[in-house]
């Protein structure tokens, strides 16, 4: 099928549209994580019941935040790739498609980890938050991959290869964190809870060498 050619003036308005629904998209999926934490009716509504019952629910609230923290920062992430971007093309309204399909997904796989994630008998809502956490930031990858390059001509300016590659390792920080954190749940599913801890820092890690390199 050919590619639907717009005209000039209505460029900027189709980019406008593809930026406002993977924003709505993205709103709707933080605030579906929050429908995953219930208030409790308790039996006996003391104070000593419900911090029983916070306690028991504290990876469901574990799984909140981190879920709520990785799809803001995949938000951000999005903002900043579209802040570069000039022009669409079928081919990046299928890979954005892909992307908010990955990201639509983690409310579930978060619920499931956060409802399950303690049981010592379970490895397979780990398995499934993981693997769906992962899938996300490799498309995430692809996504700058296919907009960074020089060919498509879809940026506002040109950038180095070293700003390239840059975007390619910040997107793979998290999955690799969650790589390791499966590997290690084989021999201590505590630790490898842990791990998930260092998500924030490394995404917030500002490569310093790496920047002034790809700044230069």
């Amino acid at each position: 099928m050919q590619e639907a050619k717009h005209h000039e003036s209505k460029t900027s308005f189709q980019l406008e549209r593809f930026i406002f629904f993977s924003d709505g998209v993205f709103a709707i999926c933080i605030t579906l994580l929050v429908m995953e934490i219930k208030v409790p009716a308790l039996p006996e509504p003391t104070d000593r019941a419900l911090l029983q019952y916070l306690s028991s629910t504290s990876l469901k609230f574990f799984g909140f935040l981190l879920s709520f923290y990785i799809i803001g920062h995949y938000w951000i992430v999005h903002h900043r790739i579209f802040g570069y971007v000039k022009k669409s093309t079928g081919m990046l309204l299928w890979l954005n498609l892909a992307f908010l399909l990955t990201v639509i997904l983690l409310p579930f796989s978060s619920g499931l980890f956060g409802e399950y994630g303690s049981n010592i008998n379970m490895d397979l809502p780990y398995l499934i938050y993981v693997l769906n956490m992962c899938l996300t930031g490799l498309v995430n990858c692809w996504l700058w991959v296919y907009v960074s390059h020089p060919k498509r001509d879809l940026l506002t300016h040109t950038i180095s290869k070293d700003r390239i590659h840059l975007g390619i390792i910040r997107s793979l920080a998290i999955p690799f964190i969650f790589i390791l954190s499966l590997i290690v749940s084989l021999f201590s599913p505590v630790i490898s809870r842990i791990i998930l801890i260092l998500i924030p820092l490394v995404s917030n890690y500002d490569f310093k060498k790496l920047e002034n390199k790809a700044n230069s």
